[in-house]
């Protein structure tokens, strides 16, 4: 049995504990490439239009499985944290997956709900372990296997250096699927090194850390990874401990424009960093997206964090 699993969207948070899950299964996987041009095109082509960047290149992802695997898995997740909720894209995905092309392998749709405490959702992964040929110790063994690679932490995730001393900080905050990866993000990570500043990534902020900072906002925000993303860049600025953030998000994504409208207003009223929006899409160029950090790099080096009196300085739009 071969079964797909593809690069993309939820895979960069938590495909380490799926693939952990099908090894210790017994079972043959295929993971698809990091992610191509030819793959975004073809998943644009048959995702609808109105659906954010990280769904078409899902889509693109999952096609590329077509003829190479029996079967293709894909979770549905349901929540990623207490009280808080996926977005709906997670919900749905195993259903939307299934009407890219009708030809294409079964899709496998466990449900992934890392609210229950109990996990009672990983008897639906014993279950498709079990339908698909597994036995029952290796059923049971992968079931623990994932657990335990899903309690490491969300700090393998994390980018965090030692502040350059010729050069600033920058608080890079967006969804794991559109900072890792290298051609949606168009190598944003790789490009701000190489121009001499240091790399700060939401994932690396305690949870309490997070917590506390969320707290202070009139109302709660719902979903577990814009929440994650509100709660870093409000720590770095009032811990000053980057000298700028650059906020990355998906044209299309309704709570990815909803926050990014909310930690500029937020940082804009407490005088705070610098801070850069920058929406992708499948459109973006290299050539903006450089002139645009260039630019801002140059802007937190001429002005240091603490000779910044004046309001936050912000930037917003798609790149051209």
């Amino acid at each position: 049995m071969m079964v797909g699993v593809p690069r993309a969207l939820l895979f960069h948070q938590y495909g380490d504990c799926w693939t952990a899950f099908l090894d210790a299964a017994g079972f043959e996987q295929v993971v698809t490439a990091p992610t191509t041009a030819d793959m975004v095109a073809t998943g644009g082509m048959r995702a609808d239009n109105e659906t954010c960047l990280p769904v078409k290149v899902f889509a693109g992802h999952l096609l590329d499985l077509k003829c190479r695997a029996d079967v293709i898995l894909v979770p549905r997740v349901i929540s990623q944290r207490r009280g808080l909720k996926a977005c709906p894209n997670y919900l749905g995905l195993p259903d939307l997956a299934r009407s890219f092309d009708r030809r294409s392998p079964p899709v496998l749709g466990p449900v992934m709900d890392l609210a229950d405490r109990k996990a009672r959702w990983t008897r639906e992964w014993y279950e498709m372990a079990r339908d698909l040929g597994a036995g029952r110790q290796a059923a049971l063994q992968a079931v623990r296997r994932m657990r335990d690679v899903l309690s490491q932490g969300r700090e393998e995730h994390a980018v965090q250096e030692k502040p350059s001393a010729a050069g600033p900080t920058v608080g890079i905050a967006g969804h794991l699927y559109n900072v890792r990866d290298g051609r949606v993000s168009l190598g944003l990570i790789d490009r701000i090194r190489d121009m001499g500043a240091s790399v700060a990534t939401a994932e690396r902020v305690a949870v309490r850390d997070l917590r506390r900072e969320l707290r202070t906002l009139p109302r709660k925000v719902s979903w577990e990874s814009e929440s994650t993303i509100v709660g870093a860049v409000l720590h770095w600025s009032r811990a000053a401990s980057v000298d700028g953030v650059i906020y990355v998000s998906s044209f299309a994504c309704g709570p990815g424009s909803m926050v990014g409208a909310l930690l500029e207003d937020q940082l804009g009223r407490e005088h705070s960093v610098p801070f850069m929006n920058i929406v992708l899409d499948e459109h973006s160029a290299e050539g903006g997206l450089i002139t645009r950090i260039e630019a801002f790099l140059d802007m937190l080096k001429r002005v240091p964090l603490r000779a910044r009196a004046a309001p936050s300085a912000a930037a917003e739009g798609g790149l051209a």
